[in-house]
């Protein structure tokens, strides 16, 4: 329905998804893909 939106958030670097994050807001969705990346990218610091 209309009212019950879902927001999709991908993060892309060098055309290699590095993150991404759904949510009922653009900030949530923004934010969980945000928190992955950071993740990948401290792992590959490793």
């Amino acid at each position: 329905p209309k009212h019950d939106k879902r927001f999709e958030i991908s993060i892309y670097i060098k055309n290699e998804l590095f993150g991404s994050g759904k949510g009922r807001s653009k900030k949530e969705a923004a934010q969980m893909a945000a928190k992955e990346a950071l993740t990948k990218l401290e792992g590959l610091k490793r």
